[in-house]
């Protein structure tokens, strides 16, 4: 099984949030690019994420996809394999609404991977689970 990254980010990569599953045994979560958490995948997450990704995995990559950025209020997220020279899916979301494509196989898999990055994030630091965009930080002080 190869090591899929899913992730995203505000407009201007502020707040960029990634989760790696590597190999369904390992789980790391990202923010701005450094690992804040590190484990091994749980029998549960392994159940639900397997027939995800490896249906995923089957699906031939497209060639190019268009960089799909999130607006002033929106994030960009992307889901990548480690082999591959461009992302499975890039796509626009709201802040605080999981990506949907245009229902695709892909669509239960980012909905998973988002629970996990977002869960994860909260365990750690349940003020920042939800990518916080700039604008969102001066509201909030």
């Amino acid at each position: 099984m190869k090591t899929v990254t899913y992730e995203r980010s505000g407009r201007t990569n502020t707040g960029a949030q990634a989760v790696r599953v590597e190999g369904m045994r390992h789980l790391r979560v990202l923010e701005q690019g450094e690992t804040v958490v590190e484990r091994d995948l749980t029998e549960e997450e392994v159940e639900r994420l397997r027939p995800l990704l490896e249906e995923a995995e089957h699906l031939p990559a497209p060639a190019v996809l268009e960089p799909a950025a999130g607006g002033p209020r929106g994030m960009a997220v992307s889901l990548a394999f480690e082999d591959e020279e461009t992302p499975r899916v890039r796509l626009e979301a709201h802040a605080g609404q999981t990506a949907k494509g245009d229902g695709t196989p892909y669509d239960a898999l980012l909905s998973e991977l988002d629970e996990l990055l977002t869960q994860e994030l909260h365990e750690r630091a349940p003020r920042h689970a939800h990518a916080v965009l700039p604008h969102e930080l001066r509201q909030q002080e």
